[in-house]
């Protein structure tokens, strides 16, 4: 294999987030009202949760081939519309604030970081497909030091579409000229990240974490599991 695609959480980083912690929303509101848009904790939940909703419709019509189920929001344009500002600095400031809130865990995957820098020693290309937010998880990555380890960084949140969705795979691919044929796709998620690749004509390795939910009865066609990221090694040879 030349390239591989990882998805994020659950398969190179080890993440717990829990946003029913009602101190998660009673900070979010006291930071909002400190810059100037006025909540409580029930009104501040209220409002995100509504306005999440929204940005989902509001981005279908941006994408009309798009079916509504695979639209991904932008959740900075939730915080900004939450502040009441076009200050970006200070929704992303804000948006942090509320994720670093909601993470109890984060860190790498056992084996994450050497086989990464074993597949780049080997001149293997590497990129990385995920649902995710770009104001949550470009900090992350740095955090994680990850960030600097892909060739190219393709999250759902940047592209408006998530993962089944073959058109996300496809504008990977087209972004980074990368041939399906000789591509593998990396991730714990059977439907997302094994479903998806093989709609869009990619190999994929799964491995379950017990972020996967219930273990797969089977993969798709061209699917296969492994137990270690380092078994990605011998994979990288052939």
């Amino acid at each position: 294999m030349e390239t591989f695609l990882f998805d994020l959480y659950g398969t190179l980083a080890d993440v717990h987030t829990d946003e029913s912690q009602p101190a998660l929303w009673e900070d979010a509101a006291a930071d909002a009202t400190a810059r100037g848009a006025a909540y409580t904790a029930e009104t501040y939940q209220r409002a995100y949760l509504a306005l999440c909703k929204d940005e989902v419709h509001r981005r279908a019509a941006e994408l009309p081939g798009v079916p509504e189920q695979f639209i991904e929001p932008e959740l900075l344009n939730v915080f900004l519309r939450l502040l009441r500002t076009e200050d970006r600095a200070a929704a992303a400031a804000h948006a942090r604030r509320f994720r670093v809130r909601s993470t109890k865990r984060l860190c790498p995957m056992p084996h994450a970081i050497e086989t990464l820098d074993a597949l780049k020693r080997r001149g293997r290309r590497i990129f990385l497909l995920s649902n995710a937010q770009s104001c949550f998880t470009n900090d992350e990555l740095d955090a994680l030091d990850l960030f600097d380890r892909f060739d190219g960084i393709l999250l759902s949140s940047d592209a408006g579409m998530k993962k089944p969705y073959r058109g996300l795979f496809e504008r990977l691919l087209n972004r980074y000229d990368i041939d399906p044929e000789t591509a593998l796709m990396v991730g714990n998620d059977a439907i997302a990240d094994m479903g998806g690749a093989a709609g869009a004509g990619i190999r994929g390795a799964y491995i379950h974490t017990w972020q996967s939910g219930e273990r797969p009865k089977t993969l798709p066609r061209g699917c296969f599991e492994i137990t270690d990221l380092l078994e990605l090694l011998s994979e990288s040879e052939a």
